[in-house]
């Protein structure tokens, strides 16, 4: 009886094909290979969207209250057709605003301030008033200027810092650093129907409020930009004005000590 058995047993043994041993393994291929396309896909896709160009309005609000994040994306595809138009909309906001503000606000009394007499301070008023559209003009077009040169300086001093980013993401991050400036534009306005002492105190916050927001967001684009992290970044932002204040020291001691050869000694 076991004799029948194990020839059975043999006779099934026999039977199987290699082919029956190597179906299994064919599928568990092919649904390995069907789970590795689909991960490929999804990486595929989520690369696609985290590429994905950034829209108008997501850019404004994003680097104004969700700056880091969108850094990351700006950084990755530095939107620079965008990054102009707000700039110019933002110069052209900013000069129609100037030249507003220019004609209906309060005159300041230069008489206390500067020490001129009253009638003086009242010429030099109408005369900053007339020269305001063309002071108004050349601080647009001063705004450009420094924009390009200040980037390219930016990246010169994030390069020597060992920074990898590229000038062109520099200089679209410095364009979009200056978004909070967007809040003058109300601002000044409203300063129109306030006293000057008033007026000035109220903007002098105000701007050294966005002043330290705008540097924050450029050290949060550079860090971004150039790998580098926050201390590094804050180097890169100051360091050209460490340099030109130092600049300025050496210059006025050596001024000082050229003139003080010519002094006889007997003063």
């Amino acid at each position: 009886m076991s004799n029948l058995k194990d020839q059975n047993s043999e006779q099934l043994t026999c039977d199987q094909t290699p082919e029956d041993h190597a179906l299994p393994e064919d599928l568990i291929e092919k649904v390995l290979e069907k789970e590795d396309n689909a991960k490929d896909n999804n990486l595929i896709i989520k690369k696609e969207a985290e590429e994905s160009p950034l829209k108008f309005y997501e850019i404004i609000y994003g680097v104004l209250f969700d700056p880091v994040p969108t850094m990351k994306r700006i950084v990755q595809n530095p939107p620079l057709g965008v990054t102009l138009l707000i700039v110019v909309l933002l110069s052209l906001i900013g000069l129609l605003t100037n030249l507003y503000t220019s004609a209906h606000g309060v005159p300041s009394d230069l008489r206390l301030n500067l020490g001129i007499p009253l009638p003086r301070s009242e010429n030099f008023t109408q005369a900053l008033r007339a020269a305001a559209p063309l002071l108004a003009i050349l601080g647009a077009l001063f705004y450009f200027i420094k924009w390009f040169f200040y980037s390219a300086l930016l990246h010169l001093v994030a390069d020597f810092y060992g920074g990898r980013g590229t000038a062109r993401t520099v200089f679209v991050i410095y364009g979009l650093a200056g978004l909070p400036e967007v809040f003058l534009i109300p601002l000044r306005v409203l300063t129109t129907w306030l006293s000057p002492g008033v007026a000035t105190g109220l903007m002098a916050l105000t701007n050294l409020i966005l002043f330290i927001w705008g540097v924050v967001l450029l050290t949060i684009g550079l860090r971004e930009a150039h790998g580098f992290n926050t201390g590094r970044a804050l180097a890169v932002i100051f360091t050209p004005a460490l340099v030109a204040v130092l600049l300025a020291v050496i210059s006025m001691v050596g001024l000082m000590t050229v003139l003080a050869s010519f002094v006889p000694p007997s003063w």
